[in-house]
């Protein structure tokens, strides 16, 4: 059978295939043209229909495609011309990107993968106007997907060889190129994921972003790069399917939702939640909690200034080595539909944010780092205080305000990083000191540590009762190879994606009191103007988010009275962690937040008073000794204290020490 008989029987069976299997798509599509442009057809019913006409869709996809255009012009002539894309989703041939090779060119494939970047859509020219420079006579020619214009080899009137392409007059269609990487998941440790380049068309375009997963069906195709010669592959895209959406477009059935809401009845439902968030480590209740109400997250708020206050709950976790930290990041990367785990180390701005690549036609377009491809759902960053000061810096406004605002090679841009950030890091010594401020201890900046709405200090402390447990608990798990969850995570999935897209709490007046309350007293709990600041405003917006993700967790429309409480006390729990001046026994908000502690400032206070009294006495300049024996006089304060506080000041430029052993004020 030659290729024009074949080619006019697929036409045949098409017609027959759309006139009954699909009869009514067909008509309500060709009703709507021209503003719906595609008719998706599921490949199992073409294969059910005829399974040679399935089998030859994925050898010769080009005429097969071009055949089922055909036949729906066929179909309705009242339709003048019809041009309806025909897209084919389910295709059972799916390959890896990885062993997606040169065998499979020009056959049709599905191919899974993560959305890279998406450059600027271009028009293509789809049908050329040429008009002859001899006789003016105009000629039509039909243009292919690659860059070359197709000129047409003859003037039909005149002979003649020499064309003008008539730019205006020619039809064009909306092109664009992205690039799709293979799931995170999917890649064996050391591995580099397989990159695929994707041309879209027509109604194809605009409709990836970078940070999508996608399942993408289309012909693989090869063109010849101009500059090196070197042939590339492509897939010319027919059909786009997401894949694993954020929390919010989980597919729930009729079923689930019933046995989420019934779930939710359990009066034990918040106990069971935090048992089931990272079951396979032992102990660490507070944090457990946390992490259960940072996946649920508070309610995002949009002011009518445009204002957007955040609803996604930050956490920093500071631990000793070995206690299970990245862990806990690892299940979270793992539940959360959208997640992205990074670890400090081998992180760099760009990689958290966007970084500015060439295209292939040599314009500039981003490429998504960590922090956008998370967006809507959460990223896990290891070992934060591994990172260059620099690179760091990128997290402060993907924070606070939730983009990432980008100015390289001439884009201005700010993409959406409306992710939560589970963070963990080590105490720079290797072990937590209690009697230290955590600044000293943790190499992170006070503007990264302020922007967390919790931090958790996780000691290794030894005690048998504890250690013979945990003990006990991890043998268990080798011995028997599992862990007992008290919520399915797959359910447990189900439930967050259910409570995050339904659920959207409103504080009631009694939470209000407790908030107030507990904000009001604890700002003012000394009764002395002098007295540190224990919390700000920051922290009073923390403890609401916290509320609200507390009622999510029960599914309720409002944010209650214990709802309120579970949140200040987490908050408490942190503070008194992290927050509590050994010196003084407050709670001191700076201390926290990595800048120098209340006790600490009237302290500098003083030593400087002092080496202004000693330069009256010893001619303008203080000795040290002196100054040492003096602060323990009057303030019993160590030596150690004294050289500590003095090189402070140093450091700061407030003294200098123009000779050895003596003191000047700057």
């Amino acid at each position: 059978m030659n290729a024009s008989t074949k080619s006019r029987t697929s036409v045949a069976k098409f017609e027959e295939f759309f006139a009954t299997t699909y009869k009514d798509d067909v008509f309500e599509i060709l009703e709507k043209y021209p503003d719906e442009r595609s008719l998706t057809v599921d490949y199992n019913d073409l294969e059910m229909f005829d399974p040679d006409l399935a089998d030859l869709l994925i050898e010769k996809p080009e005429e097969v495609i071009e055949a089922s255009k055909s036949a729906i012009k066929n179909i309705d002539p009242l339709v003048k011309d019809a041009d309806i894309n025909i897209r084919f989703e389910n295709l059972s041939n799916i390959i890896p990107l990885k062993t997606l090779l040169s065998k499979y060119i020009g056959t049709f494939v599905a191919a899974d993968g993560i959305v890279r970047k998406t450059d600027e859509i271009r028009p293509r020219i789809e049908t050329g106007v040429f008009e002859c420079r001899g006789c003016m006579r105009l000629h039509e020619v039909e243009q292919r997907s690659d860059s070359r214009i197709i000129e047409p080899s003859l003037c039909s009137e005149c002979g003649g060889r020499s064309f003008r392409l008539l730019q205006e007059e020619s039809k064009y269609i909306d092109t664009q190129t992205a690039r799709m990487q293979e799931p995170l998941e999917n890649l064996s440790g050391g591995t580099e994921p397989k990159q695929m380049l994707m041309v879209l068309e027509d109604d194809l375009v605009d409709q990836l972003n970078p940070g999508d997963k996608v399942r993408i069906t289309g012909t693989l195709k090869t063109f010849r790069e101009e500059r090196s010669g070197k042939f590339k592959n492509y897939i010319y895209v027919n059909h786009i399917e997401p894949l694993e959406q954020e929390f919010e477009e989980l597919q729930l059935t009729e079923e689930d939702e019933a046995k989420i809401i019934e779930l939710s009845k359990d009066p034990d439902i918040y106990e069971k939640i935090i048992k089931s968030t990272a079951p396979s480590i032992r102990g660490y209740r507070d944090v457990k909690e946390a992490i259960a109400l940072q996946l649920f997250g508070g309610a995002a708020k949009e002011l009518e200034d445009e204002t957007r206050l955040r609803g996604d709950i930050h956490i920093l976790i500071v631990g000793d080595p070995g206690i299970g930290k990245s862990q806990m990041l690892k299940y979270v990367s793992k539940l959360a539909p959208r997640s992205i785990y990074t670890s400090g180390k081998g992180t760099t701005g760009a990689g958290l944010t966007a970084a500015a690549v060439r295209d292939e036609l040599g314009g500039w377009s981003l490429e998504a780092g960590a922090l956008v491809l998370g967006d809507q759902g959460n990223v896990c960053v290891d070992e934060l205080d591994k990172m260059r000061s620099e690179d760091r810096s990128a997290l402060h406004e993907a924070l606070e305000q939730q983009t990432v605002s980008i100015a390289k090679a001439g884009i201005m841009a700010t993409l959406n990083s409306r992710c939560s950030v589970l963070a963990a890091a080590n105490p720079k010594f290797g072990r937590f000191d209690r009697f230290k401020i955590l600044a000293e201890q943790i190499d992170l900046p006070s503007p990264i540590l302020s922007r967390f709405d919790l931090i958790f200090v996780v000691e290794d402390k030894p005690s048998v009762k504890g250690d013979s447990e945990l003990a006990q608990h991890i043998l268990q798990i080798h011995q028997q190879n599992t862990v007992n969850y008290e919520i399915e995570p797959e359910l447990l999935r189900k439930y967050i994606a259910y409570a995050r897209k339904n659920v959207n709490p409103k504080l009631t007046d009694e939470a209000n009191m407790v908030l107030k309350e507990f904000y009001v007293s604890t700002r003012n709990s000394s009764g002395d103007e002098e007295s540190p600041v224990p919390i700000t405003a920051r922290q009073l917006e923390a403890i609401i988010r916290l509320a609200e993700a507390s009622a999510k967790i029960r599914l309720k429309d409002t944010v209650d009275k214990e709802d309120a409480q579970k949140a200040v006390r987490l908050q408490l729990a942190c503070l008194k962690e992290v927050g509590v001046d050994p010196e003084t026994g407050e709670i001191d908000i700076d201390k926290v937040e990595g800048r120098t502690p209340k006790s600490d400032r009237d302290k500098l206070q003083r030593i400087i008073s002092e080496i202004e009294i000693l330069e009256e006495e010893y001619a303008g300049q203080a000795p040290m000794n002196v100054l040492v024996s003096n602060m323990s006089d009057k303030y019993d304060m160590s030596e150690e204290k004294v050289d500590e506080m003095v090189r402070n000041l140093k450091h700061k430029g407030v003294i200098y020490e123009p000779t050895n052993g003596y003191l000047k004020r700057a």
